[in-house]
C-alpha cells in the first residue's frame, strides 16, 4: 500500500508536468493494467477495488498539489527555459511510446491512424486561438468537459493532459486554481475527471485489447503533433535558449532512461 502511494505520487507529478504522462508512469511501474481493471470492476468488487485504488489516488492528488507550486514558479520566473525543458521530457517519451506501439508487431495500416491523429493534432495547434480559455466566468459544463479531457489523457498512456491544457491556453490558470485551492474551478473539473475515468476505463481497455497497434499509433501521431504547442513564449536572449536546450537534452536522456524500465 505504501509503495502504491509513492507510485501515485510520481504519477501526480507526471500529470502536472507538461511532456510527462501519469498513465505512462503507471505503466512503467506495472500498475496501469491493474488500475484499469480495478476501475472497470469497481461495482463488481467494490471493497477490493477501492482499497487498491485508494493509496494510488491519494498519491496522485498529493503529487499534483505539491508539484504545481514548483511548476508555476518556474513558468513565472523562466517561462522560455521551462517550456523548452518540457519539450525534452516530451521527446523522451517517444521512443518508449513507439516501442509499445510495435510490441505486438507492425502493420502498414497503423500509419493511417497515425496520420489521422497527427493531422488532428496539427489542426488543434492552428485553431487553438479560437478556443475559449478557462477563467473565473467559465461555465460549469465547460469545466466538467475540461475534467473529462484530463481523465481521457490520464487513461491513455503517452498523452500528456497538461500539454493539451497548454495548447488550449488553460495550463497557467489550472496551476493557479490548484495552488489557490479555487474550489469554484476545481470541483467541476474533479466531477468531470471522475466521470471520465469511470466511463473511459472500459472503452480504452477494450481498444487496447482489440486494436492495440492502431490505438498506440493514433496516440503517437497526436503526441508528436502537439509537441510544438509547448513553445508559446517568445525567446528574448540567446542564453535562455541555450540553457533551455541543454536542460531539454538532459530531460530527454533522463526520460528515455526511466521509460526504458517499462
Amino acid at each position: 500500500m505504501v509503495k502504491n502511494f509513492f507510485i501515485g505520487l510520481l504519477a501526480g507529478v507526471g500529470n502536472i508536468m507538461p511532456g510527462l504522462s501519469g498513465s505512462a508512469l503507471l505503466r512503467i511501474f506495472k500498475l496501469y493494467d491493474k488500475i484499469i481493471k480495478a476501475i472497470s470492476n469497481i461495482f463488481k468488487d467494490f471493497k477490493k477495488s477501492f482499497l487498491f485504488l485508494l493509496p494510488i489516488g491519494l498519491g496522485i492528488i498529493l503529487g499534483t498539489f505539491i508539484f504545481s507550486n514548483l511548476i508555476e514558479f518556474s513558468l513565472t520566473k523562466a517561462p522560455v527555459i521551462t517550456s523548452i525543458t518540457f519539450v525534452g521530457f516530451m521527446m523522451g517519451t517517444l521512443p518508449s511510446l513507439f516501442t509499445q506501439a510495435t510490441s505486438k508487431g507492425f502493420k502498414k495500416k497503423y500509419l493511417i491512424f497515425f496520420l489521422i491523429t497527427f493531422t488532428i493534432g496539427c489542426l488543434f495547434l492552428v485553431l487553438k486561438d479560437v478556443v475559449p480559455t478557462m477563467n473565473e466566468n467559465t461555465s460549469f459544463l465547460w469545466l466538467i468537459l475540461l475534467g473529462f479531457i484530463l481523465a481521457f489523457t490520464m487513461i491513455i498512456p503517452g498523452i500528456s493532459g497538461t500539454v493539451l491544457l497548454t495548447i488550449l491556453g488553460m495550463y497557467q490558470t489550472y496551476l493557479t486554481a490548484i495552488n489557490d485551492l479555487n474550489l469554484a474551478l476545481l470541483i467541476p473539473i474533479a466531477l468531470g475527471f471522475a466521470l471520465g475515468i469511470f466511463m473511459l476505463s472500459k472503452v480504452i481497455n477494450y481498444f487496447l485489447n482489440k486494436f492495440y497497434g492502431e490505438t498506440f499509433f493514433a496516440i503517437l501521431g497526436f503526441t508528436i503533433a502537439t509537441i510544438p504547442g509547448l513553445l508559446i513564449y517568445p525567446i528574448s536572449s540567446f542564453w535562455e535558449l541555450l540553457i533551455g536546450v541543454v536542460l531539454a537534452l538532459l530531460a530527454f536522456v533522463l526520460t528515455v532512461f526511466v521509460t526504458k524500465k517499462e
